[in-house]
């Protein structure tokens, strides 16, 4: 069995803004920023840490930098933090890489932390996917830092997520985190969280999801609880996407990894867009509070 790698989620949902000032729009639009802005946006930032903002992007990031993302710990309330959060990285490690590899290490046997329902070699391939868009942002991030003003119309368009979409794609991305599967279609999955089973073993795919939902997702009431809103996102929320449900075969993996990989990477590197890094860079950039 192929080994399928959790790298995109709401990612790949096929998008549009959804912005109800034309204004925005042509602001947006004028400033270069894509039409899929906000799935780009929410794939890029879902896993931040304060480390990496410092990491990556501007030192001076702190505890009260104003980036939103998908709560770490699963099982908790809110589903979307306001503040990405301290990782609590090793800083005696001295690479970026064997500081996530650490963390990620620490954490496979933790209830409810990060991606729970997926395999280390997952978990693993999702952070340093993330680690690609966060240096490619983040250099992005230093030119578009010099040139555009943050008391700007652009900017006050970008920072609005209610408006532009960012908020919701946010919230959507958690569900999928939290519950592998639940906008897939499978009844074997959806019937499961329907009732009560909140802890389904799947890895999605690469591959973009064959549904738009952009009507259907900024229409959505994310107001609630999970237990409350499950039951609307397995009705109204379904991507069709494509998913493995069957334990992974370890055996045959290695068999094939050489050629799974090399097709992965082709589909990793699809991802890493002009646009995505551009629209993220301009969102860090407008949206990053700084310490002094």
């Amino acid at each position: 069995m192929k080994l399928f790698l959790l790298v995109c989620l709401l990612g790949t949902l096929a998008a549009r803004k959804r912005n109800d000032e034309p204004k925005c729009d042509n602001i947006l639009k004028k400033g270069g920023i894509s039409d899929s802005f906000a799935k780009h946006v929410s794939h890029a930032i879902h896993s931040l840490t304060v480390e990496d903002l410092k990491m990556y992007f501007n030192k001076r990031a702190g505890a009260n930098n104003n980036i939103p993302v998908v709560n770490p710990m699963l099982r908790d309330q809110p589903r979307v933090l306001d503040n990405a959060p301290s990782s609590g990285y090793d800083e005696e490690f001295k690479t970026d890489g064997m500081k996530h590899f650490d963390l990620i290490m620490k954490g496979v046997n933790m209830e409810g932390w990060r991606l729970t329902a997926f395999e280390v070699l997952e978990r693993l391939s999702h952070v340093y996917h993330m680690s690609e868009i966060w240096v490619a942002a983040g250099q992005k991030y230093k030119k578009v830092a010099k040139r555009l003003n943050k008391v700007s119309e652009l900017c006050d368009c970008v920072r609005d997520i209610d408006s532009n979409g960012l908020a919701k794609y946010l919230q959507l991305t958690a569900f999928q985190i939290r519950y592998p599967g639940i906008t897939s279609g499978n009844k074997n999955i959806t019937d499961a969280y329907l009732g009560g089973f909140l802890d389904y073993h799947i890895s999605y795919g690469l591959q973009e999801r064959p549904k738009n939902l952009v009507d259907e997702l900024m229409n959505f009431d994310f107001s609630g609880t999970d237990e409350e809103l499950i039951r609307g996102v397995v009705e109204n929320l379904m991507d069709e996407a494509g998913f493995d449900e069957e334990p992974h075969d370890p055996w045959e993996e290695a068999a094939h990894s050489r050629q799974h990989w090399e097709w992965c990477v082709g589909e990793l590197k699809k991802l890493l867009t002009p646009e995505l890094i551009y629209d993220t860079a301009v969102f860090i950039h407008c949206q990053l509070d700084l310490e002094d």
